[in-house]
């Protein structure tokens, strides 16, 4: 029965939200990644629905995160503490990477689900983006702070993650249609 005392305590639970609140979030820009690869159009409205879903629950886990961090009783901030970036008494640099990167996550779902129409879909593309430095600054903040770093599990995800993310983005990258200049259109005119 000790193990469930271990698994139901505050620090376990602030561990694990953080892990998962990563696990989902990494899953969702990685899905909304794959949604725009061509060879994948057929699963587009899965992929979207992954994106979606995994996206909130990761929100979700973070925002349990950083309540549970408000009532530990071992290491605990305040909430103005987590919520000012570079207030927090412990690791401020890093904590507020943490901080930053909820807000840049909150920004994008809230601007997806509810404002997209009324963004148009120039700047919502625009702001759509932000969840790169947000998944950055979430991953250097459970590398930096996170009591699990070290452990083989956290060391293969983190590493897997990043590698596979960083695949995805150059691939991503290599799709943009090639923007020929006026120069190079006029010319391929005249030809």
């Amino acid at each position: 029965m000790d193990w469930i005392k271990w698994l139901f305590s505050t620090w376990t639970m602030i561990r694990l939200s953080g892990l998962t609140g990563h696990f989902f979030l990494t899953l969702s820009v990685l899905a909304g990644l794959l949604g725009s690869f061509p060879q994948l159009k057929k699963q587009k409205a899965r992929l979207h629905n992954v994106h979606l879903y995994s996206g909130w629950a990761g929100l979700l886990a973070i925002v349990l995160h950083a309540t549970l961090i408000v009532v530990d009783t071992y290491a605990p901030l305040t909430l103005l503490e987590i919520l000012i970036p570079g207030k927090a008494s412990y690791e401020p640099l890093w904590n507020a990477f943490g901080t930053i990167s909820l807000y840049l996550f909150g920004f994008v779902l809230v601007t997806s689900d509810f404002l997209k129409e009324t963004l148009g879909k120039t700047l919502w593309k625009l702001t759509h983006w932000l969840v790169l430095p947000a998944w950055g600054l979430m991953t250097l903040h459970g590398i930096f702070i996170g009591t699990d770093t070290g452990t083989l599990f956290t060391t293969v995800w983190y590493a897997c993650s990043t590698l596979t993310l960083f695949t995805f983005i150059l691939y991503r990258m290599q799709l943009r249609p090639k923007v020929k200049t006026p120069q190079k259109q006029a010319s391929s005119r005249a030809e």
